[in-house]
C-alpha cells in the first residue's frame, strides 16, 4: 500500500517540454538532453503533476485518475509510476 503522507511533484517544472500524441507522452527533459516516452497511465500521472499547483498524495492523483474497470490496484500502478518517474529524474518526493 502507499505511503499515504508522501507528496510528489515535478522535479523541474521550468526544463520540461512535453506533448502527448495517442496516449502517449513524449516528454524533453532539457537539463538533462534525455527524451523519455511515457505509456497512458505514466502520461496521466505526469500530466496530472504537472498541472498541480502543490505536491499530490498517490490518494489525490488516484482520484484524478479513477476508472471502474481498474480492478482496485490504481494506487499500487500510480506508486510504481511515480518511482519510475523519480528514478528518471522526471518526480520528486517531498521530504517527509
Amino acid at each position: 500500500m502507499a505511503d499515504a503522507t508522501r507528496r510528489w511533484r515535478i522535479a523541474t517544472p521550468a526544463g520540461l517540454t512535453w506533448r502527448e500524441w495517442d496516449g502517449e507522452f513524449v516528454v524533453r527533459d532539457e537539463r538533462t538532453g534525455n527524451t523519455h516516452l511515457l505509456d497512458a497511465r505514466a502520461g496521466a500521472v505526469f500530466a496530472n503533476l504537472i498541472g498541480a499547483d502543490v505536491a499530490l498524495s498517490v490518494s489525490e492523483i488516484t482520484l484524478g485518475l479513477r476508472d471502474p474497470s481498474d480492478g482496485g490496484n490504481l494506487e499500487r500502478e500510480i506508486e510504481a509510476v511515480l518511482t519510475a518517474l523519480e528514478r528518471i529524474g522526471l518526480a520528486a518526493a517531498e521530504p517527509t
